[in-house]
């Protein structure tokens, strides 16, 4: 997939234009002079497939997308799947670890970002226990990726609840594309490793890729969070004639993750996860306008995450302030443990009828599943009607005991039924119209609807208008938490922390858009332009609510009961709970420009401006729901990001990137995040051997130096600092 590019004329106007990110940085280029193939004049827009289901040009589509390609991929020196995603207007992206990030578009997220849909290959990766995507569990590297199609803007009528903000869908090269041996190694600042080998080839009918990599980082300078992590895949394809093919999937990662801080809820310790997936589909052409496919997947992610506090005895000696505890215990039981002395704690625990026990905690600790399958027909029903239509089944299985408060799982099956047409009503306008009906377990059926129209002005010019509805579920977390701190072992409560207390509804949200799409042939330009306004209601939060009463241990003397109640950390009144209460509106604009003069040429732009305020709730006392006006803080104004890259005669190609996303406020655990800005220079040079080929690249990032991700709380002796790095990056490819 490439876009329509066409040459200048003029070669000194070229080696300015192409390298402007470069002048911004202080880079300087010269142009190279290859002879560009006639075929390069007259490509065509972009063809797309996720917008609708269906294979668009860009100029039919319903909303606006953005296209990251293999071009691009390069040109950027990403690492991983997240920091590509800087590149797309509106959003923005924050490592809660060295490894282990959160992407969002327009804000109003945590480190598990529940709004996004995120499919690769066709399987949706979204986590049904936490929400949001485990982005370093997920067996795919960069380098396997042919493009990702990003949806800016609801989706649902395509690919339902939680395709609510936007959707990530991400293509991964067909096994025959690049047949061969391909080695890759990447070394550099922050003890990055990495090794990934792939190899691909064809028996017959059967076409396949098998892949392999093993990766570690120390991650941010100032915390306990290094990663290692090692996954394989395998993609085939078996040709059963000229009808049918059948196309297998598996793939499976095993991580070890650090992670916590200086904080007894959140000590520092190793999360050990694994993930596999399994896929199968099976595409039938009944005729040239009649196809169908069946898809079937199996998704399974586990976290283990359990540790243990230092036993209660220790942690009370440890109390630094008193003035909580009632008078007469201070100096009887407090003064002379906290002094070093010695006093029979035994009474005391006897009192408070607990043990000396350690405290058990775990915020992750689980188990999930999903199993989907679904059956898809595309039709031509006459020259200018084309319809896809199909119907799916869902199971999400989540199971975990400091979770949920139980040794069985939790399940929650889903059924749906969705359609979507493009009708052209005349060579100038297109209508597209689509929708999505489904039913979840215990919860009312909801239909996701979408209606848009394009009106082609003339072949390089487009304005389109569409309005959309979206409904984002809630998670198994946030339908049925029972989060609570154990003593020695799991059910023997001490103190509730988070409490699912009804069943929620989905939030919803009403997209409305104008875009305008044009397209410069002379010199190889895509614009992209869209106004929108998006209002959520019934939004999902997490409050605390003052009304929750701690676990029952039977203590009626009133000096006990004020002493347990002055843990510390270790207690608090009331507990969290989820609510549907808060709304939002969202206005703004932004711009996508593509510009590729020559093959050998790109400067990509993206901007938003987006405009938030609402309100959400944050305390429940008396039954009586307090709320704020401090969701603007939750989305960043403005992000602007542009990257440049040219290729000369000699192989060598110098690319740059910079990213700048305005001050915001993450939500859950996050923090207030000042204004980010990052500035990446990457400088390669591909070669050619016999039966061989390869590049060896220089990559440097955040070379503005150091800035804050996510958490920047100093009073908690927590804030992740980015530095600047350098990596080298080796591949060799064997033909």
């Amino acid at each position: 997939m490439q876009l329509r590019r066409h040459p200048l004329r003029d070669r000194r106007l070229l080696s300015s234009l192409v390298m402007l990110p470069a002048i911004c940085f202080q880079i300087g280029n010269a142009a190279g002079s290859d002879p560009i193939s006639e075929d390069y004049f007259f490509e065509e827009l972009p063809v797309v497939l996720s917008a609708t289901r269906l294979s668009q040009s860009l100029a039919d589509t319903p909303t606006a997308m953005t296209i990251i390609d293999k071009e691009m991929i390069r040109a950027s020196g990403a690492r991983n799947i997240p920091d590509l995603l800087r590149l797309v207007p509106g959003f923005a992206v924050g490592f809660y670890s060295g490894s282990r990030a959160t992407a969002t578009y327009h804000g109003l997220a945590d480190q598990y970002a529940r709004d996004m849909q995120v499919l690769i290959d066709g399987r949706s990766v979204y986590d049904p226990a936490f929400g949001g995507v485990a982005w370093a569990d997920m067996p795919i590297e960069v380098d396997e990726i042919d493009r990702i199609e990003v949806i800016r803007g609801p989706n649902a009528a395509a690919y339902g609840s939680n395709s609510f903000s936007g959707v990530v869908n991400i293509i991964s090269d067909h096994p025959a594309d690049r047949p061969g041996t391909m080695l890759k190694t990447i070394i550099g600042e922050g003890n990055v490793r990495k090794i990934y080998g792939r190899h691909a080839g064809s028996v017959g009918n059967f076409a396949y890729r098998l892949s392999a990599n093993y990766d570690e980082y120390d991650g941010f300078e100032d915390r306990e969070d290094s990663a290692d992590t090692r996954w394989f895949n395998f993609h085939g394809e078996q040709t059963l004639d000229n009808d049918d093919t059948v196309e297998f999937r598996v793939g499976f990662s095993q991580g070890n993750y650090g992670e916590g801080w200086s904080d007894i809820f959140q000590q520092t310790r190793v999360l050990n996860n694994r993930y596999n997936f399994q896929q199968i589909t099976w595409k039938h052409q009944q005729s040239p306008s009649n196809e169908f496919q069946i898809n079937f997947y199996h998704n399974y992610q586990q976290i283990e995450d359990s540790y243990r506090s230092p036993i209660i005895s220790d942690v009370i000696k440890g109390l630094d302030d008193l003035q909580g505890f009632p008078e007469p215990i201070r100096p009887d039981i407090f003064a002379l443990g906290l002094s070093g002395g010695n006093y029979n704690f035994q009474m005391f625990l006897d009192e408070l009828k607990l043990t000396d026990s350690p405290l058990t905690l775990s915020w992750l600790g689980f188990e999930s599943d999903r199993y989907d399958l679904e059956f898809q027909q595309t039709l031509q029903t006459s020259e200018n009607l084309r319809l896809v239509w199909g119907a799916g089944a869902r199971q999400d299985r989540g199971e975990s005991v400091w979770i949920f408060h139980q040794y069985d799982a939790i399940t929650r099956n889903q059924i749906r039924l969705f359609a979507n047409t493009e009708w052209h009503i005349s060579p100038a306008w297109v209508i597209n119209a689509g929708g999505m009906v489904e039913r979840f377990e215990d919860k009312d059926p909801f239909f996701s609807p979408r209606l848009a129209i394009n009106h082609h002005m003339d072949q390089n010019n487009t304005f389109r208008a569409s309005a959309s509805r979206a409904y984002r579920m809630p998670t198994l977390l946030e339908d049925h938490i029972n989060l609570v701190v154990f003593l020695d072992e799991p059910l023997n409560d001490l103190n509730t922390w988070i409490l699912a207390t009804g069943n929620l509804d989905p939030q919803s949200i009403d997209s409305f858009e104008l875009g305008y799409l044009s397209s410069f042939p002379e010199i190889g330009l895509i614009l992209d332009l869209k106004l929108f306004h998006e209002k959520i209601n019934n939004m999902i939060n997490e409050i605390h609510n003052l009304d929750i009463p701690d676990p029952d241990r039977g203590l009626t003397d009133p000096i006990a009961l004020a002493t347990l109640n002055n843990f510390n950390q270790l207690i608090q009144e009331g507990a969290g709970t989820y609510i549907n209460s808060g709304e939002a509106t969202i206005n703004g604009l932004e711009v996508n420009l593509d510009f590729r003069p020559t093959p050998r040429d790109l400067i990509f732009l993206g901007y938003s401006y987006a405009n938030t305020y609402g309100q959400e709730a944050f305390l429940i006392l008396d039954g009586t729901i307090q709320s704020d006006n401090g969701i603007s803080d939750n989305a960043a104004s403005h992000t602007f990001s542009i990257l440049g890259s040219h290729r000369f005669d000699s192989g060598i190609q110098i690319s740059s990137a910079y990213y700048h996303v305005g001050e915001m406020t993450w939500g859950g655990e996050g923090d207030l995040i000042p204004t980010f800005r990052r500035w990446d220079v990457r400088l390669g040079k591909q070669f050619t051997l016999p039966g061989m080929d390869g590049e060896i690249a220089l990559i440097g990032q955040n070379l503005n130096g150091g800035h804050v991700d996510f958490f920047n709380a100093p009073n908690r002796d927590l804030v992740n600092r980015w530095e600047t790095r350098f990596f080298l990056q080796a591949s060799l490819g064997f033909r």
